[in-house]
């Protein structure tokens, strides 16, 4: 009988620990949950701030006899924060409506002291550019892009149906890994499996292309282009970091990037970083934002 009574004992302080252990876990996952939809109210308001800023760069296109805009594409193909790294929201844009994108800018904010917060800018260009971009006093005019196309060798032809591309543009996405060097650590990026955009680089039949980012936690720090020609798969590779990169296709070596230069006008890869005022409007709540872009 006293066997059983301890034994009863036993199972109540048990069931009382794991009701209390249960109890302070969902008291955490409703916090969680609390601030998680309290920053998402100023989502809205901090994706206008980063619009507007995206909006004070002008971009032509020089290709051609005469000059013509260049038009961003409003909605982000990547948007992220990271709290831990003080990241208040981040977006990444293409520059061009159609096809393959001619640029892409990243705009992030950060270290928020006050009403100031920092502004980084990366400026990439892809393949053939001629175009000119201009925030402020810098004045962005590269003569070469990043992407240099190769052929995936083995790769079976692009078939007619283009859900069924996509997988295949999956599929050989998973076949690449990258890292990126920090000072002296090797960090192995993750590749975010759904392709932050999808696009025909030209009017041929079956020719598709994808984007995959490749990113350190969050923060995307290179990107994968893995492209049809309507007959054979082609690959390239672009930075969206200034720390140096490396790509593998299975064991061998597929793409390197050195590290990248800051505020250098002809450098098809570079970075730019101002401080700015915070709009009055950045931390108010707001329902109007539209469609956002996939988050990783």
């Amino acid at each position: 009988m006293k066997l059983i009574r301890l034994i009863f004992g036993c199972s109540i302080l048990s069931l009382s620990v794991i009701m209390t252990f249960a109890s302070a876990q969902d008291q955490g996952d409703e916090k969680e949950k609390a601030e998680r939809k309290e920053a998402d109210k100023t989502s809205a308001s901090r994706l206008r701030a980063v619009r507007e800023i995206m909006g004070e760069i002008t971009m032509k296109s020089l290709a051609g006899d005469e000059t013509k805009p260049l038009e961003l594409k409003p909605d982000p193909l990547l948007r992220y924060s990271d709290v831990t790294r003080g990241i208040l929201d981040s977006c990444v844009f293409r520059v061009g409506l159609k096809g393959r994108p001619a640029a892409l800018i990243s705009a992030e904010l950060y270290g928020r002291q006050g009403e100031r917060f920092l502004l980084n800018h990366e400026f990439v260009a892809l393949y053939q550019p001629k175009m000119k971009m201009q925030r402020d006093v810098f004045i962005w005019e590269p003569p070469a892009g990043n992407l240099t196309f190769q052929e995936l060798p083995k790769a079976e032809p692009p078939v007619e149906n283009p859900r069924l591309r996509l997988t295949q543009m999956r599929r050989l996405a998973e076949q690449f890994t990258a890292s990126q060097m920090v000072g002296t650590s090797r960090i192995e990026l993750r590749r975010l499996a759904t392709p932050i955009d999808r696009y025909e680089p030209s009017d041929k039949p079956r020719a598709d292309g994808s984007i995959f980012a490749f990113a350190w936690g969050v923060n995307p720090e290179a990107v994968l282009f893995i492209e049809s020609d309507g007959e054979r798969w082609l690959y390239a590779w672009a930075p969206l970091s200034s720390a140096p990169l490396k790509a593998k296709l299975g064991e061998t070596i597929a793409w390197q990037c050195p590290p990248g230069p800051h505020e250098n006008r002809t450098a098809p890869y570079t970075s730019i970083h101002r401080t700015l005022t915070v709009p009055k409007y950045f931390d108010e709540p707001s329902e109007e934002e539209g469609p956002r872009a996939k988050q990783p």
